[in-house]
């Protein structure tokens, strides 16, 4: 009889934790789709702002043939954006798999600058010796332009690179995102680009190539790594809004297994007491 009853007081601690749990996920369901909408509204507004970039990049001419430097010299920059929170789904996962599916891919030299804490934990696994710099609390103020200069400065001024790949998670919709890569050249490695843009553009005489090039190439990437911030965080509360509500679909099933088995639990103990209870009134009557 005692086990019994420790049983159904087990039951009914594990149902009451389970009910708690499902109070929780239901809650930041609810916080995350009150979020989505606003970071939704600013990753719209910012999406042109990184897909213009690409544009403004291919008007530099390309380098003269026989001036191409061979793949093994480049020294190749990885930039993973992901979050610095978890319970969103695969996020991050997608962004760590791509990053290391590009990097067993990739010629040349490779240096990891992580924005975000949680991808240090899955590339330090295998890739700790190339990682130069993890960027993190990126997402404790809304994001700017301003903070993403501020990211892009550190990066450039910590190391030096020919090609910037930044991975990231785009938007779709509210429950599915696409992740991307997306890569472009620095100033060093456009040189030859950058002396050929003279002949096909008119600058004032104060212009000086390495140096207002330098800044277009920050300002280029800066661009680019604000609006992708927006992207991957719009991607992120999204996944976890879903995240949660698959979460609190699986507490309500294992309540109604929960309830059930306490249920039996219980029924097993009355039935026991009154077979006892029979059992004893006909050995009296005896």
């Amino acid at each position: 009889r005692g086990d019994r009853n420790a049983s159904v007081k087990a039951l009914r601690l594990r149902l009451a934790s389970v009910k708690s749990i499902q109070r929780i996920t239901k809650t930041m369901k609810m916080v995350a789709a009150a979020k989505l909408k606003g970071f939704e509204s600013r990753m719209r507004e910012a999406r042109p702002i990184g897909d213009r970039i690409g544009y403004m990049v291919d008007q530099i001419p390309q380098p003269a043939e026989g001036e191409d430097v061979s793949e093994g010299d480049i020294i190749n920059l990885l930039v993973p954006i992901t979050s610095d929170r978890g319970l969103c789904g695969g996020v991050n996962g997608a962004i760590c798999k791509a990053a290391k599916a590009m990097i067993a891919e990739t010629k040349g030299d490779v240096q990891i600058c992580i924005l975000g804490s949680k991808g240090e934990a899955q590339l330090k696994r295998t890739n700790a010796d190339q990682i130069v710099r993890i960027i993190s609390d990126i997402y404790s103020k809304p994001t700017s332009f301003a903070q993403a200069s501020e990211i892009v400065e550190e990066v450039t001024s910590s190391t030096k690179h020919d090609k910037v790949s930044v991975l990231y998670n785009k938007y779709v919709s509210a429950i599915s995102y696409d992740t991307i890569i997306e890569t472009m050249d620095s100033a060093d490695s456009m040189e030859d680009r950058l002396a050929a843009m003279g002949e096909k553009f008119e600058f004032d005489d104060e212009f000086a190539e390495s140096l207002h090039m330098n800044d277009m190439m920050q300002f280029c990437l800066a661009s680019k790594v604000y609006s992708r911030v927006l992207e991957s965080a719009t991607s992120e509360v999204s996944a976890r809004m879903q995240a949660m509500e698959n979460a609190t679909k699986n507490c309500g099933e294992m309540i109604d297994k929960l309830t059930l088995d306490m249920n039996k639990a219980r029924q097993a103990a009355i039935t026991q007491e009154l077979s006892e209870i029979v059992s004893g009134a006909a050995s009296v009557a005896e």
